[in-house]
């Protein structure tokens, strides 16, 4: 599945969600703690992505918040539908303004969008299930490449920013496929071939979905009946809970 059809569903889902949520509902968000901070949030990011893609130029963010008068749901479903044929009537070969001051082309952002919105769908449902699961709406492809972007991505700036090594190689297993990464020390994520040597001195197993969401810090190593930890323990631990995504 692509990352615009993804895109497309979790969107719908997500516009589902906020017409049915209190804005008021607290969700596991320490950075945007209840359901209308998120659709805002999001809401945000969408319109600035928007922009950006549209005109080649880098955007304020600050410009595209929600106007206070403004029906949140509304606000918020305009806004998606803008992006969404934004992206679709772009040439993804196109450059145009990414993160951290970066260029790169419009395909990235159909990635990236896709990926946004499916974590902060996992935020809003959090205002009605304490533990939701990796959404419905995206497959395992789309799951998996969930972390293979935030490698690309966010352990990227993190190296760039600066970040404690890793004791050790981590692998991460896709229980629900034949994927799986190794994390090096230096948190550089690269796809290893299925059955061959590692050298990882600890591997964690779980669907990807939940290894998504263990990288996206929304989901403990501690859930014994989603995680499976072989090998260094200290070393999984330090993959799971340092701070990347800043």
């Amino acid at each position: 599945m692509s990352s615009l059809a993804d895109l497309h569903a979790v969107v719908e889902a997500f516009v589902r969600e906020a017409a049915n949520t209190d804005p008021e509902a607290p969700v596991r968000s320490a950075i945007w703690p209840t359901a209308g901070r998120i659709i805002d949030h999001l809401g945000t990011i969408q319109r600035w992505a928007a922009e950006q893609v549209r005109s080649g130029a880098p955007a304020d963010r600050r410009e595209h918040r929600r106007p206070e008068d403004a029906d949140r749901v509304a606000w918020f479903r305009e806004g998606s539908r803008e992006l969404l044929d934004v992206l679709e009537g772009a040439d993804p070969e196109r450059t145009v303004p990414i993160l951290y001051g970066a260029t790169g082309t419009v395909r990235f952002w159909q990635r990236r969008m896709a990926h946004e919105a499916t974590k902060h769908l996992w935020d809003l449902r959090s205002a009605r299930d304490p533990e939701p699961r990796f959404p419905a709406e995206v497959g395992v492809i789309g799951r998996a490449d969930a972390i293979d972007e935030f490698g690309e991505v966010f352990m990227a700036e993190a190296r760039r920013r600066g970040i404690l090594p890793l004791p050790g190689p981590v692998a991460l297993a896709a229980a629900d496929s034949e994927d799986v990464w190794r994390v090096s020390p230096d948190w550089r994520l690269a796809r290893e071939r299925p059955g061959a040597t590692s050298d990882a001195v600890a591997t964690i197993t779980a669907d990807a979905g939940d290894l998504a969401l263990l990288l996206w810090e929304r989901a403990a190593l501690e859930a014994a009946d989603r995680f499976r930890v072989e090998g260094d323990a200290e070393a999984a631990r330090a993959l799971a809970t340092t701070p990347v995504h800043l």
